[in-house]
């Protein structure tokens, strides 16, 4: 039973230090409401969807003008896209 609290404490810090890293990865994120000012004003901003497969092709959400990668295999792609231009991705 001792083994078994000590590797539910282990999980639980893993888990608690993985969602820290996550938040401060330096990555800048913007809202909804700041990407459609985006799209309404015409800025020059590559949008990528990066949903899986499964999760693209079961939803109807799209945004007009994205350009879909398929995340797993983003090694292949990843050098394709320019480094002078604003790049969002998403992934609901």
């Amino acid at each position: 039973m001792h083994w078994f609290l000590r590797f539910l404490l282990l999980i639980s810090l893993l888990v608690f230090s993985s969602s820290v890293i996550a938040a401060g990865d330096g990555v800048s994120r913007i809202t909804k409401e700041e990407l459609k000012k985006k799209i309404d004003k015409s800025e020059d901003v590559i949008i990528l969807d990066v949903r899986t497969a499964g999760s693209y092709n079961g939803s109807t959400i799209r945004i007009k003008g994205d350009i879909r990668k398929e995340p797993n295999i983003a090694e292949s792609w990843y050098k394709e896209l320019p480094i002078d231009r604003e790049i969002i991705t998403y992934c609901t």
